[in-house]
């Protein structure tokens, strides 16, 4: 029951506590993913947060940033204890999105995919699925496996992103037309087929 619960207490706290979900992404490229370097990063982050309200929620090591991850009251303190380990991308704040068109949803999550901000990705494609029935929202939650798979990839959890992959393509496997919106389902099946031969994580782009 906790692990239901969880999700819906931390969004009662962002209401009662006014507490804001940040991502900061720091300007690191060339990092590679494993257990040891996210465990690492994420010491290294507590550290440096440690005397700021709130509470570290992950740390993901992309090819062209590492994210971080943070429930805070302090979102400038945050964002300036940070820019002392290194330079700030950008940061941003995760809010309930707008009502939105699906094509416009669905064409902004591949766009987040396709910069590696899985994570974003992710919620956006959850947005979607939610309220859909029957193939439509089978077809949702591939996507959205993938897109959880390529966040365990950037913290170099290796048997989760292929499970989770495997998973992604059974589902994907269930949609019979070639396209959703911009997305072309059918290449993206190829690429996860491709992915599952591999020893190790690789990045495509979302097809579109």
């Amino acid at each position: 029951m906790s692990r239901l619960l969880s999700p819906l207490i931390y969004r009662l706290k962002e209401v009662i506590y006014d507490v804001a979900r940040v991502i900061v992404a720091l300007g690191m490229q060339g990092l590679e993913a494993s257990p040891e370097l996210h465990r690492e990063l994420l010491e290294r982050a507590k550290s440096i947060l440690a005397n700021i309200p709130g509470r570290l929620v992950d740390v993901r090591i992309g090819r062209r940033r590492v994210e971080v991850d943070v429930l805070t009251s302090d979102v400038n303190s945050v964002v300036s204890a940070l820019a002392e380990w290194a330079p700030i991308e950008y940061f941003r704040e995760i809010v309930e999105p707008r009502a939105a068109p699906d094509d416009r949803l669905v064409q902004y999550a591949a766009e987040l995919f396709n910069d590696e901000r899985y994570w974003e990705a992710h919620e956006v494609l959850e947005n979607v699925w939610r309220g859909k029935k029957g193939a439509e929202r089978e077809l949702l939650y591939g996507l959205i496996k993938t897109a959880a798979a390529f966040v365990h990839a950037q913290k170099g959890q290796t048997a989760i992103y292929f499970r989770l992959l495997e998973a992604a393509l059974k589902h994907l496997n269930r949609w019979e037309h070639e396209q959703y919106y911009c997305i072309n389902i059918e290449r993206l099946r190829g690429e996860i087929q491709s992915l599952l031969m591999s020893d190790a994580p690789k990045f495509i782009k979302m097809p579109m």
